[in-house]
This record gives C-alpha cells, structure tokens and sequence, in this order.
C-alpha cells in the first residue's frame, strides 16, 4: 500500500462503522481542503525568509509522517 492509501486506510481503522459512515469523510475532505490551501500560502511566506523554505516544509512533513507511522504502528490492531 502506498502512501495515498495510508491515511483512509489508517482512518476506516480507527473508527466504527456508525461513524465512518456518517462524518468521516466530510472532516477528511475539509481537512485536505485547508491544508491544500494552506501549504502554497505558507511556502510563499516562508520563502522570503529562506530560499530553502520549501525543503524545510517537505522535510518537516516527511519528518511528522514518521511519527505518526510510529505511533500507529505501536497501537493494537482491531
């Protein structure tokens, strides 16, 4: 699996059916809809501080994808 498919994966794990269902994907899509909009905005920002910002930006993403993959590799499976 790749990582497009990690986080629905990890989400319909993590949730019951009743909740799946009723209000998960609404907060996914809203959540992919502010930081879709978000990222260019901040890049752009931060690019006139450093002109390496974009490649602090992916690494501190990269870096939060690992401890999330951590944190749920360590939690119990259903």
């Amino acid at each position: 699996m790749g990582i497009v498919g990690v986080v629905p994966y990890a989400m319909v794990t993590a949730f019951p059916p009743a909740v799946r269902f009723s209000g998960l994907s609404f907060s996914y899509n809203v959540a992919y809809a502010i930081f879709g909009g978000l990222t260019p905005f901040m890049v752009t920002l931060m690019l006139k501080q450093d002109p390496l910002a974009p490649a602090y930006y992916v690494i501190a993403l990269a870096l939060l994808g690992v401890v999330v993959s951590f944190f749920l590799a360590r939690r119990p499976a259903r």
